[in-house]
């Protein structure tokens, strides 16, 4: 009981009055005396290994004890912070000491995610009072791997305004985590840019674009890389805008001045072509007042070829020959079509000959001009 908690010595005694042997533990003799104390609670179940270290994807074995002081009534032992997959078996067994044990036996994969959990073994004891005795055991697990979940964060923001100081954090997972490597490296170079966790710059065009980052310890690497966005020009791009606004005004100005151009060519083109269309309209007029019908008599041979001497139409004193009257036709007909105008008819006699020669008087050649 507790009350049984005390210092035990031995103790030699023969018969009443004879002798009496007592080993007082307050003399030098105590190392032969024992303490025993007695406590309200069990022994704490028994975890192996103690030191848990492992690689990634390994199967892991522990095993926790507990004693059974009362074999009819053994501890009931759990295991906390353990994979949804792993294994248990449960068994009470004889110590080497003729003591009886309640042991499990627990395995599993380790995966990254087991990295530093306390795996704990509990062993609950019955009692006769209304609370169970619970005794706890608890050792940490450790698991070797190559970096995971490798991010990049910016502050403030992965959009920035130019001349804004710019912070990137390469962030990952590994274990052992303290000969952890960080490499920064820009899209469209080759070489690496910066080493270390973290990089500080200040924001412009020219440090705009796609950053990545590469963890790398003794198991392995990865790599995350993230896009940083510039808004607005520094003065390194000022002369190449104000060279791309100044060609765009000047191409705009000739555009403009080129118009202005074609429309005065236009307006000079219709202006002539209103006058010639007044002159031929004015023309028009003289000839609708002074319809002329001229009648030519000509002498052609048998073959309907016009004889060279005589082809005159006398008209005013003015001699018109067959080119020259078909050229103005022709005109006419031509300035007729353009201004819709009517046209003016001209009836020529032909009279055809025989073969034989005729003696013609050119006094009795005439013309007759209708008014």
């Amino acid at each position: 009981m507790m009350n049984h908690s005390d210092i035990y010595y031995f103790r030699l005694e023969m018969e009443p009055n004879v002798f009496r042997a007592t080993f007082n533990p307050v003399t030098d003799h105590s190392r032969k005396t024992v303490r025993i104390t007695v406590k309200d609670s069990p022994q704490p179940p028994e975890l192996k290994p103690t030191d848990l270290i492992v690689m990634e994807n390994t199967t892991v074995s522990l095993s926790c004890s507990a004693e059974a002081p009362c074999p009819k009534q053994p501890p009931t032992i759990s295991w906390s912070n353990i994979p949804e997959s792993a294994h248990n078996t449960t068994q009470l067994q004889e110590k080497p000491d003729k003591t009886q044990s309640v042991f499990s036996n627990m395995t599993f994969k380790a995966s990254y995610m087991d990295h530093r959990k306390n795996i704990s073994c509990t062993a609950t004891y019955p009692r006769k009072t209304s609370e169970d005795s619970t005794v706890e055991t608890t050792v940490t697990l450790q698991v070797l791997f190559s970096p995971k979940e490798t991010r990049i964060t910016v502050d403030p923001s992965a959009s920035v305004s130019v001349n804004t100081n710019v912070t990137l954090t390469c962030k990952s997972k590994a274990s052992p985590s303290r000969e952890m490597n960080y490499t920064w490296y820009k899209r469209g170079q080759e070489i690496s840019i910066a080493q270390g966790k973290q990089i500080t710059f200040t924001g412009t065009q020219n440090n705009a674009g796609w950053y990545s980052c590469t963890a790398l310890n003794k198991l392995g690497k990865q790599s995350a890389e993230i896009q940083l966005t510039v808004e607005g020009q520094d003065g390194h791009f000022m002369p190449l805008t104000a060279g791309c606004v100044g060609g765009i005004v000047a191409v705009l100005t000739l555009s403009a001045l080129g118009f202005c151009a074609r429309t005065r060519i236009k307006t000079h083109r219709g202006d002539i072509v209103g006058d010639k269309d007044s002159l031929h309209q004015a023309q028009d007029e003289t000839i609708d007042r002074n319809s002329i019908y001229d009648d030519v008599h000509t002498v052609t041979t048998q073959d309907n070829k016009i004889s060279d001497d005589y082809s005159v139409c006398e008209h005013k004193n003015e001699f018109t020959t067959r080119s020259d009257h078909n050229r103005g036709k022709d005109q006419t007909e031509e300035d007729n079509h353009e201004r819709g105008s009517d046209v003016v008819y001209a009836q020529v006699h032909m009279i055809h000959k025989k073969p034989k020669a005729i003696s013609v008087v050119p006094e009795n050649i005439y013309a007759q001009v209708k008014k």
